[in-house]
């Protein structure tokens, strides 16, 4: 027992006095968290230096264009109260073919009214002769008048079906040279985005965003939040309800989430209680990464200069395994206390809200510990053991990572963890050890009702599978350790097994 101990001191004392142990207790943290969350800050916080200009193309003739305007006017501005965006309306002025084809096309309906006019005219006439009796030739008169009425209504049908032929057609100009407008703009930035609204914008709320950056989430919620209010007032107006009800209607709620817990309710963030958790599995894998990858490097190190052989010399091969694990074991646990200590003083100065954060409580604490300590065993083992089999470091990396993979890959699916904690997938996966320390790391604090039978669970088959690895791991270490140059096959592993 002596000698575990001593190896463990020495393990412990010359990593913790190491740059790496310092970089990954203090820096690799505040560089993830700041990865995570400064892109959030920048997307909730960015602020606004200019006005932003919004082109529009409306072919619906509802002058969306002067209500959006209004409407933006009302809930963003700037902090000097100007408008955080103008409206402009993309001109097709200067557009040959577009001006060409409205000349034509305003003929059209100069020949279409005054047709209309002449086709009213006949019928009031015939309307005169049907009521005045009296008029000489009165059924000539009638007949005559009914054959002109009957040239001028085909005439009104064939005038009507160009015009609606060219109007039309004459959309699809406009709309083709006022996108060609409104691109030349956009690509010079004089446009930060522009919108265009089809005919039937109003019935059936279809529109395009065009802008340079598709992925500006921000501006098409607000646009299209704006737009969603505006169409459904024009709805409301169309179906004749009063102009003073609809600001009333309209006014815009707004939402305070709340969770419930056993201890009672609390107001519920959305990134405090994803990213906490989400920091949380990171740290832990850290942790456990940090001394696993200390305890599988020292393994192969001491074997590749033969200074296990020295080691061998002074204590056995289960001596130096528990001593190194146990050594290395402790250096997590260090290394998360300081994370723990570090929290405290940011919660002690306020810089970390913790009233507004559940899930910052000591039984949420001792279970990570827990789990810490029940990963490191289960991962440590491994490690050991892969280090004691591999030839060289280059295959020994090879099943390193695919074994940080595997641990990382809770974090994948947790945005399905956040929207069910204790849904059947989740809890199975949280039943496999090689999964259960980050899983339940991120269930604990999310599920909203006690999940006390799941801990007891996942503790026992973390232990029992820590039994099993670390029985395995004492025989192969034994055997393995003196072994150079060549990776062993899974046949003489189960031999030394039987062997040892």
């Amino acid at each position: 027992m002596r000698n575990i101990f001593r190896i463990a001191r020495w393990e412990f004392i010359s990593r913790f006095r190491s740059r790496s142990f310092l970089f990954n207790t203090f820096v690799s943290p505040l560089l993830f968290t700041a990865v995570l969350t400064l892109p959030i800050f920048i997307f909730q916080y960015q602020p606004e230096v200019s006005t932003k200009l919004v082109g529009v193309i409306d072919l619906s003739d509802e002058n969306i264009g002067q209500n959006l305007q209004d409407e933006l006017n009302r809930y963003y501005r700037l902090k000097n109260r100007s408008p955080e965006y103008m409206i402009l309306k993309v001109s097709v002025s200067n557009s040959k073919p577009y001006s060409r084809m409205l000349k034509e096309y305003r003929e059209i309906i100069a020949r279409k009214d005054s047709i209309n006019s002449l086709y009213n005219q006949i019928k009031d006439q015939r309307t005169e002769y049907y009521k005045n009796t009296k008029i000489p030739n009165r059924e000539y008169v009638l007949r005559s008048s009914y054959e002109k009425l009957q040239i001028t209504r085909e005439e009104k049908e064939l005038v009507q079906i160009e015009s609606n032929r060219f109007k039309t057609a004459l959309d699809s100009l406009y709309r083709n040279e006022a996108k060609n407008m409104a691109d030349s703009l956009l690509i010079t930035e004089v446009l930060n985005s522009y919108l265009v609204f089809t005919r039937d914008f109003t019935k059936n709320g279809n529109m395009e965003y065009h802008s340079k950056n598709p992925g500006d989430f921000r501006e098409t919620e607000r646009l299209e939040k704006i737009l969603h209010t505006i169409i459904i007032k024009k709805r409301i107006i169309n179906d004749n309800v009063e102009r003073a009800k609809l600001r009333k209607w309209l006014n815009p709620i707004h939402i305070k989430k709340y969770q419930l817990f056993a201890e009672g309710q609390k107001e519920w963030n959305f990134y405090l209680q994803f990213y906490g958790p989400l920091i949380g599995v990171f740290l832990l894998f850290m942790a456990i990464f940090t001394s696993g990858g200390y305890l599988f490097s020292s393994v192969l190190l001491e074997k590749s200069n033969r200074v296990i052989e020295v080691l061998l010399s002074y204590a056995n091969s289960r001596q130096i395994m528990g001593g190194k694990i146990l050594g290395l074991g402790f250096l997590g646990l260090v290394q998360v206390l300081i994370w723990f200590t570090l929290t405290l003083i940011l919660i002690a100065s306020d810089i970390i809200p913790a009233q507004k954060i559940n899930y910052l409580t000591l039984t949420n604490a001792l279970y990570f510990l827990i789990y810490f300590s029940l990963g490191f065993l289960f991962y440590g083992s491994i490690f050991i053991t892969i280090g004691s089999i591999s030839p060289n470091e280059y295959d020994a990396q090879q099943i390193n990572q695919f074994l940080r993979t595997v641990a990382i890959f809770p974090v994948l699916l947790s945005l399905i963890v956040f929207t069910d904690p204790n849904s059947t997938l989740i809890r199975t996966l949280s039943y496999i050890p090689f999964l259960t320390p980050s899983f339940m790391i991120m269930r604990i604090p999310l599920s909203a009702v006690p999940i006390t039978m799941d801990i007891y669970i996942t503790i026992i088959i973390l232990i029992i599978s820590i039994i099993g690895i670390i029985f395995v791991a004492g025989k192969i270490f034994r055997v393995a350790t003196l072994m150079q140059g060549k990776r062993p096959t899974l046949t003489e592993l189960i031999q030394w097994m039987k062997i040892s």
